[in-house]
């Protein structure tokens, strides 16, 4: 493991905290936007920009009617964000699509007494045991969908002209589900979903009858829930998962009778795994212990791939293994690359800029939102 060379940027605020999302739109600045929970005190989105060449941190604040317990930036537009409020009332529905003022968006200025615009709010049920948890937006600009995620339900949207159309759904109960906990796209197909339920990853096909859409099932993915799911940018058949083992592990959807690879370096539960969008043979995982790490998973990676056929170009035969590829001194390896201890409660959520490849960030439940980069090293070794 190497050790952290870059100083981490702390954004505190004394708020409680659960859900972020790194915002497109922006080539130079790395933006995260991250929801406070409202408990005992007015709820906030706050906008955080960082500059990575002056390593300045700015930020707006918006006031929000109550609390976030989950949110995501719509890639279709980098001002409007699906929030899931903490608290339900008759002034506030479960899911609400909601719209920064954009004449503040590249200000950085603090604007405590502006509130956020709600276009579309979706009222997907009254029960409190299946009130949403989770969101996940398709990351294809151009595919407008969202999916919600209850303990009973993963319904599916689309989102486009300011509106909310559910397009179809997965009752826990028509597939013998236990309490469903998260969901992924595909990178590349509007029609595939995973999620997971209880111990089990499951693979969905939404264009088909409900009888044959399951298309996948992990049956013992961890020996705890699994709370995090992934995909692979780049190799799309390749997918994370994290649970309450403490394990990350990373699965082939076309043969998953075993993990490709297995990583257990948490010692408590794993909420979230996020794969590099650019360099797929980094990823993030953080969880209750506190720690977020830098994992390198060349061995499984499209880097991999390349090298492999590389390898064949040249030789005119293929390698004994993938590993020995990587297994130089100047290339990178399977391996955790640096382990960040900045937070001192549970980590929630780590996501990658998206205005550069190099920057992550990561927040914990006592609001503290820290930003750091991938080692100068590894980073060479995987430019180079």
């Amino acid at each position: 493991m190497e050790a952290n060379q870059s100083a981490s940027q702390v954004y505190g605020i004394e708020r409680h905290t659960l859900c972020l999302a790194s915002v497109s739109g922006d080539s130079i600045h790395s933006r995260f936007a991250l929801g406070t929970l409202g408990i005992t005190e007015p709820s906030e989105i706050h906008l955080v920009d960082f500059d990575s060449d002056e390593k300045a941190l700015s930020s707006t604040v918006y006031k929000h009617k109550c609390g976030i317990r989950a949110l995501e930036s719509t890639p279709w537009n980098p001002s409007q964000f699906l929030a899931i409020n903490h608290s339900v009332s008759a002034a506030s529905l479960p899911v609400e699509l909601v719209e920064l003022p954009e004449d503040n968006l590249e200000t950085g200025s603090s604007v405590q007494d502006r509130p956020v615009r709600s276009i579309a709010e979706l009222d997907i049920s009254s029960a409190e045991s299946s009130l949403p948890r989770s969101l996940a937006c398709h990351p294809a600009s151009h595919c407008q969908k969202a999916a919600i995620v209850s303990p009973t339900e993963v319904s599916i949207w689309e989102v486009g002209q300011g509106k909310l159309e559910q397009m179809s759904s997965i009752a826990a109960s028509r597939y013998s589900l236990e309490e469903i906990q998260s969901a992924a796209w595909h990178p590349t197909n509007a029609f595939q979903l995973s999620t997971t339920d209880d111990i089990c990853v499951r693979s969905w096909d939404l264009r088909a009858d409900s009888k044959n859409m399951q298309t996948m099932t992990i049956d013992y993915a961890h020996s705890g829930k699994v709370r995090a799911l992934d995909y692979n940018p780049n190799l799309p058949y390749i997918i994370a998962s994290g649970g309450d083992d403490g394990c990350v592990r990373l699965w082939d959807t076309r043969n998953f009778s075993s993990p490709l690879l297995e990583i257990a370096n948490h010692s408590h539960w794993i909420y979230c795994v996020a794969f590099n969008p650019n360099h797929d043979q980094l990823l993030l995982s953080a969880g209750a212990d506190g720690l977020v790490n830098l994992e390198s998973i060349v061995s499984v990676s499209s880097a991999c791939a390349i090298a492999e056929i590389d390898y064949m170009s040249e030789t005119g035969s293929a390698s004994s293994s993938g590993k020995e590829l990587s297994d130089t001194e100047e290339k990178p390896s399977d391996g955790l690359v640096a382990q960040y201890d900045d937070h001192e409660t549970s980590v929630y959520a780590g996501k990658w800029s998206k205005a550069d490849p190099w920057v992550f960030a990561s927040l914990s439940f006592d609001g503290r939102l820290v930003i750091n980069a991938v080692p100068q090293s590894e980073k060479y070794k995987i430019l180079l």
